[in-house]
């Protein structure tokens, strides 16, 4: 089994072979070598063998006391001659010298030599600093995390019983299927608690040597799960598997066990998993060590090497990456506490203090992410490739891969935006061949429906529109999962009103005419002809009554003119307002009768002598026509006017939308 040292900074013997002599020069058969902490010589301290094969190679303790050989020479613990490793640091913390105080004795236990202070090192200052050493996992020290503790507060534990999988905190996310620090569990039979706690103020740091970051992952299992298969932290490293593949590695962590002592209590495994994209299989992760945490905060290595990627299928969207996981224990109760997880491509000197600054830090995890907006007067988009820096044009085309005739991309790079639009619009899929978030189109160009899963559709060349954006202003809302009740979204029931469906609300404030709504099933099922999540439109309002009647286009609402079929629900529901991507408005419009401002036509008008009353006493002269005066039944107020649609598109300045990959 390798040591848990940062085996980089083992020390080998300079010579092939070490070969010992006594005092009068004959070969120290039987003799024994025993190596002690230079400031504390009573004390044992670990040498090392070599193990192994190229790029796996192990570090194994030596035996200490150590008998050499009828010759005079080390072995190993199988009497094969050796060379010794050694390793003048302090295991625990890396940073600290801790060189070797040697005796050695011949076979009748007579002293022959002593080396104190053993191998020299000088003014090394160990690892603390390694130039053009770069740690790949970005905010190792959870800066903006899920839960925002503040100092002088208690901290509440993110509950994380009813949940398999859970973004804790940003990280690397350009590009990545799995992006941010993620936690996963294979099930919810534990009772799991994660607090993000901060170091508290000290004169000394956590670790000596090592820069102390602000947050640290406290675990906590308080009740034992069953079955569990996988419960772990999941870190990206890096995006596109060729780019790594066969490069060496160390992995380093600073962890502490704050809990159990009992088997497996305190150990936490870590795992490399090289993930081959979306909609391929994956190879299973493999353990790059297992560590045993000590009570108190200590820092831990491991070296490796990231696996040959020859003969593995990649995905179609370009999603292929490595990431490595931080397994807790599992199906046992733990406490467990690590921060500053690192990888970097070396296996020898490693930076103890490296330290990531907030700017660089906010530089990626705040850098745009895919579906981001842009608003810009730079006209930066290279129609010949269709290709704008990472960003597409707003131009109310298409998407898909270089297969699909999309118009505004076909390329896989798309993936990722293609996952989100295809994910966020499919439950609007009314199953008739229309969305009205994002429509499907195959690679002709037909209008179809949504498939089983994104890759499927991305597999299959189809193309997916972009929302609509051009001409069209920007009006405000927020995903469903971030609105708080109220009139954004409202239990509702469903009556019959002559006919037509009815929508009784609990508060009218925030409706309007045209405005697009969506409906959802808490309990039973809604009425039939009413879709799930299908975008409707609200026509009818009466605000005191807090009724209305839903259409199914917005020209519709407009008009008045209502869903009518209607069968008698059973359960409880839910209407959302405002969905994201839903178009609505018009240029221009022709006025509507219902649209007119109530009000009388006076026929009284200045000029024309007609006599509306008579004063008390006063006379009227009425001149008779040749014929019957009859009762008029019919007739108009002189017509004017063209039915033209008139402009009622606010001012506003145009400017070049884009969206992020």
């Amino acid at each position: 089994m390798s040591a848990n040292i940062n085996t980089a900074l083992l020390i080998a013997a300079p010579m092939l072979q070490d070969y010992l002599v006594d005092k009068d020069g004959t070969p120290m058969a039987a003799g024994t070598i025993t190596c002690y902490h230079d400031n504390n010589r009573t004390t044992l301290k670990n040498w090392y063998y070599q193990s192994g094969k190229p790029g796996n190679y192990t570090y194994v303790p030596l035996p200490n006391p150590l008998t050499l050989s009828g010759a005079g020479t080390i072995c190993d613990i199988n009497g094969v001659d050796t060379i010794p490793f050694f390793y003048p640091y302090d295991e625990t913390d890396e940073t600290k010298k801790d060189p070797y105080y040697i005796t050695i004795v011949n076979h009748a236990q007579t002293n022959q030599i002593t080396r104190a202070n053993f191998p020299f090192l000088g003014n090394i200052r160990n690892n603390a600093t390694s130039a053009g050493v770069n740690n790949l996992i970005v905010n190792n020290g959870f800066w903006r995390n899920i839960q925002p503790n503040y100092p002088n507060f208690s901290f509440t534990s993110v509950n994380l019983n009813t949940v398999t999988n859970l973004v804790v905190s940003p990280s690397q996310h350009d590009g990545f299927s799995m992006p941010d620090v993620q936690f996963f569990k294979s099930n919810k039979t534990a009772n799991d608690n994660l607090t993000f706690m901060p170091f508290l103020a000290s004169t000394t740091t956590v670790i000596s040597n090592y820069v102390t970051p602000e947050y640290y992952i406290n675990h906590q299992c308080t009740s034992a799960g069953t079955g569990e298969n996988y419960k772990y932290y999941q870190f990206p490293i890096a995006l596109h598997l060729q780019n790594l593949a066969n490069q060496p590695f160390t992995f380093s962590i600073q962890a502490q066990n704050a809990g159990g002592t009992a088997a497996g209590q305190n150990v936490i495994d870590i795992r490399l998993l090289t993930f081959t994209g979306t909609g391929t299989s994956s190879p299973a992760t493999v353990s790059i060590g297992t560590i045993t945490l000590n009570p108190e905060w200590s820092s831990y290595t491991i070296t490796d090497v990231f696996p040959d990627i020859v003969g593995l299928t990649l995905g179609n969207g370009q999603d292929d990456a490595f990431y490595i996981q931080i397994q807790m224990p599992l199906n046992l109760v733990c406490d467990i506490n690590f921060t500053k997880p690192s990888i970097y491509l070396t296996s020898t000197t490693i930076p103890a203090n490296e330290f990531q600054t907030y700017d660089y830090v906010n530089s990626i995890i705040s850098s745009p992410r895919t579906g981001d907006i842009r608003i810009s007067f730079n006209p930066f988009y290279n129609s010949t490739n269709k290709w704008c820096l990472g960003w597409l044009p707003m131009n109310n085309g298409t998407i898909g891969n270089a297969s699909s005739n999309a118009t505004t991309r076909q390329n896989p790079d798309v993936w990722q935006l293609y996952n989100m639009l295809w994910s966020f619009a499919q439950p609007y899929d009314t199953g008739s061949n229309f969305n009205a978030i994002a429509q499907i189109y195959s690679s002709a160009g037909a209008a179809t429906n949504y498939g089983s899963t994104a890759i499927a559709d991305f597999n299959a060349n189809k193309q997916l529109a972009l929302t609509q954006a051009m001409g069209n202003v920007l009006m405000g809302t927020v995903p469903i999962s971030a609105i708080i009740g109220g009139s954004y979204t409202q239990g509702i029931t469903f009556t019959n009103s002559g006919g037509k469906m009815v929508v009784n609300a609990t508060n009218g404030t925030f409706f309007f005419v045209g405005q697009p709504i969506t409906f959802v099933a808490l309990t039973g099922s809604l009425p039939t002809g009413i879709v799930a999540n299908a975008v409707y439109y609200v026509t009818n309002l009466n605000i005191p009554a807090l009724t209305f009647n839903i259409a199914t286009t917005y020209a519709n609402a407009l008009a008045g003119t209502p869903v009518v079929a209607y069968s008698a629900p059973s359960g409880t529901f839910e209407v959302r307002t405002n969905t994201t991507g839903v178009s609505i408005g018009e240029h221009a419009h022709t006025q509507l009768l219902n649209e007119l401002v109530d009000h009388t036509h006076d026929p009284l008008s200045p000029g024309t002598g007609y006599i509306n009353s008579i004063a008390a006493g006063g006379t009227a002269n009425l001149s008779a026509p040749p014929g019957v005066i009859s009762t008029l039944t019919t007739g108009s107020v002189t017509r004017t006017g063209s039915q033209t649609p008139f402009n009622i598109t606010q001012s506003g300045t145009f400017y070049n939308m884009f969206i992020k990959l």
